[in-house]
C-alpha cells in the first residue's frame, strides 16, 4: 500500500506541475531549488531536462517542454538518440535549445563510456597491471602514485620522483596531498628498478610503509606497493597496522 500511495503522489505532483509555469510553482518545488536543496538524484528526468532547457516558450514552461520531449521520444534513451535538426524544428526550441539537449545527452554517453574504460584497482595485482606498461622501459628509478577513488576506479597516475627517492615527511605529505587533491579515497605505489632486479629494496619498503601509515592517519586506504623491472614485478611488503586496543 505504501509503495502504491507513493506512486500515486508522484503522479499527482507530475500532473499538477505540468499545468503550472515554473514561476508559478512554490519555490521549493522548482527544479533549480530542488536541485540545490536535495541534489540531482532527487529530480525526475523531466526536471533535469528542464534545467538543461533553462526556459520554455510562449504557452509552455521548460518543464512542460521537457515532459513533452520525453513522451515523444520514449524517454531518455530515445531523447539521447535525437538529432539536433529534429529538435530545433520543435516549437520554441530552435538551434540553441536543440543543441543544448543533444550536447547534454552526448556528455552523458561519453561519461558512461569513460567510466567503462577506467581501470579498477582493488589489489596489488591490479597495481602491477597498471605499473608494468608505465615503468617497464623506464631507465630511471621512477616512483608513481596511483590515485584511486571510493569506487576503486583509477583517478590518476602521478609521478612522485624520477631519479631515486628517500623516505621523508615531505614525500609522504606530497603523496597524500596529491591523493586528496584529486578526490582519491586510496593510494597505491609503484617504482621502477632499471637494474633489472625487481626485488624490493630497503628504501622501497620504508617508503611504502611511510605512505601506508600516513594514508591511514588521514582516512585513506593503502592498496599496496610494487616494484617493476621490465616485465617482472614484486610486491613490496608492508607491515600490518597495529591492532587497536579496547578502550
Amino acid at each position: 500500500m505504501g509503495r502504491i500511495a507513493g506512486q500515486e503522489a508522484v503522479a499527482v505532483r507530475t500532473f499538477r506541475l505540468m499545468g503550472e509555469r515554473l514561476s508559478e510553482l512554490a519555490e521549493h518545488e522548482r527544479p533549480r531549488e530542488r536541485l540545490a536543496e536535495h541534489g540531482p538524484e532527487a529530480l525526475r528526468d523531466a526536471e533535469l531536462v528542464a534545467l538543461v532547457l533553462r526556459h520554455g516558450h510562449a504557452g509552455a514552461s521548460a518543464l512542460e517542454v521537457a515532459e513533452r520531449l520525453l513522451k515523444d521520444y520514449g524517454g531518455l534513451v530515445g531523447l539521447a538518440a535525437a538529432r539536433t535538426a529534429d529538435l530545433e524544428r520543435r516549437a520554441g526550441m530552435g538551434p540553441a535549445l536543440g543543441g543544448s539537449v543533444v550536447a547534454a545527452c552526448q556528455l552523458a554517453v561519453r561519461i558512461r563510456a569513460e567510466e567503462e574504460r577506467v581501470p579498477l584497482v582493488r589489489s596489488v595485482i591490479d597495481v602491477a597491471d597498471l605499473a608494468i606498461p608505465l615503468l617497464q622501459h623506464c631507465r630511471t628509478h621512477r616512483v608513481v602514485a596511483f590515485v584511486v577513488d571510493g569506487s576503486a576506479q583509477l583517478r590518476r597516475a602521478v609521478t612522485i620522483a624520477d631519479d631515486g627517492i628517500a623516505l621523508s615527511p615531505v614525500l609522504v605529505r606530497e603523496v597524500l596531498t596529491t591523493v586528496l587533491h584529486h578526490g582519491g579515497g586510496a593510494v597505491a605505489l609503484a617504482s621502477s628498478h632499471p637494474d633489472g632486479d625487481a626485488a624490493p629494496t630497503e628504501v622501497d619498503r620504508l617508503v611504502a610503509d611511510g605512505v601506508a601509515t600516513g594514508a591511514r592517519s588521514v582516512g585513506l586506504g593503502f592498496i599496496g606497493a610494487v616494484t617493476v623491472a621490465g616485465r617482472l614485478w614484486e610486491e613490496v611488503p608492508v607491515p600490518a597496522p597495529p591492532a587497536s586496543t579496547p578502550g
